[in-house]
């Protein structure tokens, strides 16, 4: 049976969008990812009343928002600061992992759009290091659990979390289900149905144009190791070098989120 099916991974929330645990995959060595430590997610604001009683209870230390101003100010997250968790943002201006910005420049047809998501994948690894470095450094100061998001929870959020699979010893295997998962989770049609800004403007799009921003593809990560092999000597590198996370690091964090 595939990791990744195992058991539901996704949180039980009315207005949760690609929210789910990341705990429960096995390692190379043959344990486990602690459950209730790691959590990656999409959007945030149609969050229930009662659902963001649920993420305060499961005992969130940190969340991380991958998101540009523009999407934070749209999509509000209002949760954390009245519950006194740590709530890290960055101002930024690039617009790789914005899919409405992809849309606005597209050209090409919907394989143009495809190209355009592998484009994407070498950008992000440069664009997004300061935020992924804050992550690890609240993981390595042991202020899990830990959630981090973007708006859909899949590019951005996407390549984070293979970052920190990878660190934990998670399989390449594992880690690319865990990636296409989003293709089962992500509603994008709830999101047009219930006016989130983060869609709204994209539903105005043809929507063989939208399919490949909105899928989480194969090709898509595949591009993403690709540059790290061939800019940083593969993701170990990368992580060592630009993240900050060495294989001591990788000790500590494996001790603190592996059983």
């Amino acid at each position: 049976m595939s990791n990744v099916a195992e058991a539901s991974r996704l949180l039980p929330l009315q207005g949760g969008f690609n929210l789910r645990d990341m705990g429960g995959y096995a390692t190379a060595d043959g344990r486990r990812v602690k459950r209730g430590m790691l959590f990656r997610s999409g959007t945030m604001t149609l969050l229930t009343p009662e659902d963001e009683a649920h993420l305060v209870a499961l005992g969130i230390k940190t969340v991380c928002d991958l998101r540009r101003p523009g999407e934070r100010d749209r999509e509000p997250t209002r949760w954390c600061e009245p519950a006194g968790i740590h709530y890290f943002a960055r101002d930024y201006g690039e617009s790789s992992g914005v899919l409405s910005e992809l849309l606005k420049r597209g050209a090409g047809g919907a394989e143009g759009m495809r190209q355009a998501m592998i484009d994407l994948y070498r950008d992000i690894p440069q664009d997004h290091a300061p935020s992924y470095r804050h992550m690890f450094e609240r993981l390595l100061a042991g202020e899990a659990p830990l959630l981090f998001n973007c708006s859909a929870g899949k590019d951005r959020t996407g390549f984070g979390a293979m970052l920190i699979l990878h660190a934990l010893g998670v399989p390449k295997e594992t880690i690319l289900e865990d990636y296409l998962e989003t293709n089962s989770h992500a509603d994008f049609q709830r999101l047009f149905d219930g006016g989130a800004a983060s869609v709204k403007r994209m539903a105005t799009f043809d929507r063989a144009m939208l399919a490949p921003v909105m899928a989480a593809d194969e090709a898509y990560l595949a591009s993403a190791y690709e540059h790290l092999d061939a800019q940083h000597g593969g993701v170990d590198a990368y992580l060592a070098d630009v993240i900050g996370v060495g294989p001591a690091e990788r000790e500590r964090l494996i001790a603190l989120l592996v059983e």
